[in-house]
């Protein structure tokens, strides 16, 4: 009898348990925060739920148009070494800001920016963000900067404008000495030497204008 040749099944490469692979569904990327704006004055919220922001004025309309017409901006921007093409703040306006805190404040290096928030930016020529930048190292470099101009006529070109602007009379001069102090160890500083061609002055004792407390301060 001839022999009976049984057909062998063919089977899948997928088992009969192994289920359809699904595409996986992309994940929805997840949005960045967006940069709050920094904020300026002082913000309370009215009775009908909406922000009143107030900022502060006090002298600073005078000094504004006074520093205008002295045109300090212009002979820093003049006289000033280049600026770095990094900077977002040119040093002249720093310089401003420094200028009008002495006259209204007098506050430390590192407290320049937080007291400036309490003004509208504008009135400095500046935009909120830029005060995020001015930290005690920025204003520092700035410092830096004017230093390295005193090589130059800034001072007498300022002063020349100022006398003429304003209509001065010189026919008469008082000289006004201003103290400066200085507390720590300045091993560096304890004789008169040249940086960067400039004459710089010693730190060493002296008297106080007002009072008699020994203290070491320049001359």
């Amino acid at each position: 009898m001839p022999k009976q040749t049984k057909k062998k099944r063919s089977h899948s490469s997928h088992s009969k348990n192994s289920k359809a692979s699904k595409p996986k569904a992309s994940k929805p990327r997840a949005s960045k925060p967006r940069a709050s704006k920094p904020r300026t004055g002082r913000r309370a919220k009215t009775t009908s739920g909406k922000t009143l922001v107030t900022h502060s004025l006090g002298a600073m309309p005078i000094l504004r148009r006074l520093l205008r017409r002295m045109r300090l901006h212009e002979f820093l921007q003049q006289h000033l070494p280049a600026e770095d093409g990094r900077t977002q703040v040119d040093t002249a306006r720093v310089v401003n800001l420094l200028v009008t805190n002495l006259l209204i404040s007098r506050e430390p290096v590192y407290g320049v920016a937080e007291w400036a928030r309490d003004f509208d930016p504008e009135l400095f020529d500046l935009r909120p963000e830029h005060l995020e930048r001015l930290n005690d190292d920025r204003v520092g470099r700035c410092l830096v900067r004017v230093f390295a101009a005193l090589d130059t006529p800034l001072i007498m070109d300022v002063v020349t404008h100022v006398v003429n602007e304003f209509n001065l009379r010189l026919d008469e001069l008082h000289n006004d000495s201003t103290t400066v102090s200085f507390f720590g160890d300045y091993p560096d500083a304890e004789s008169e030497q040249t940086v960067n061609g400039h004459s710089v002055p010693a730190i060493t004792w002296g008297h106080r204008r007002l009072s008699a407390v020994l203290v070491s301060q320049s001359p």
